[in-house]
């Protein structure tokens, strides 16, 4: 009986590991596809700031 219950104990820990494992890669790929999310919506805004910038530059140009 005792043999049983240490594997039972060792089943419980290694499933306990797997699943620390697999909480650990869920969050390690959400803060990934975060920080590309949030690149992708920086370079979004600074392209419409220089977008503004141009228009308004040829404008500027255009009035003078």
């Amino acid at each position: 009986m005792n043999h049983i219950s240490e594997t039972l104990t060792e089943v419980k820990t290694d499933i306990l590991h797997a699943s620390i494992s697999l909480e650990k890669e869920k969050s390690e790929r959400n803060q990934k596809e975060d920080s590309v999310r949030m690149l992708k919506a920086r370079r979004a805004i600074e392209k419409y700031i220089e977008e503004k910038r141009l228009h308004q530059a040829i404008s500027d140009g255009w009035d003078e």
